[in-house]
């Protein structure tokens, strides 16, 4: 693969991290990964994996934390039951409206580093960072409310 910068950094190198793996600590919330997120999301390559595990670390107990405040405050009629631990038992289709709230919010997290990172010098046009994240940010929270059995509505109140 391609040698960055002279540090004999190789992509290829690098093993998916499994993010709320079955792995002893299993949370009960949906595994996720970062060799799925780079895939989902069209990630570059040669961005280390660890930095990606950290920011969907961040981002899933976020969105974790959203849907979790929200049922224990104000209860819902979305289409799921909790287990013992009050985790939301998901359907298939609801742990992949997951994941798209998980990796876009992560998406959104990480869409200033990566411009640090890659920002040329010759027309770079930050401008647009913010409403990018936005954005992005936006599709994470659609989907949460979708989760929670709520309308597109309000998407900043949550």
């Amino acid at each position: 693969m391609n040698d960055m910068s002279g540090f004999g950094f190789n992509a290829g190198e690098q093993t998916s991290i499994a993010i709320d793996s079955g792995d002893g600590s299993d949370s009960g919330w949906p595994e996720l990964s970062t060799g799925e997120f780079r895939q989902h999301r069209r990630i570059p390559e040669f961005y280390e994996e660890a930095v990606i595990a950290d920011s969907l670390n961040r981002s899933s107990e976020e969105v974790q934390q959203q849907l979790s405040s929200f049922i224990m405050k104000q209860g819902t009629d979305a289409s799921f039951t909790l287990n013992e631990n009050s985790i939301p038992v998901f359907t298939e289709k609801q742990r992949s409206i997951y994941r798209g709230a998980v990796y876009a919010r992560s998406h959104a997290d990480l869409l200033g580093y990566f411009s640090a990172v890659d920002q040329k010098e010759s027309g770079a046009n930050k401008a647009s960072d913010p409403e990018q994240q936005d954005a992005i940010l936006a599709q994470s929270n659609r989907s949460v409310r979708l989760l929670l059995g709520l309308g597109r509505a309000g998407v900043h109140s949550l």
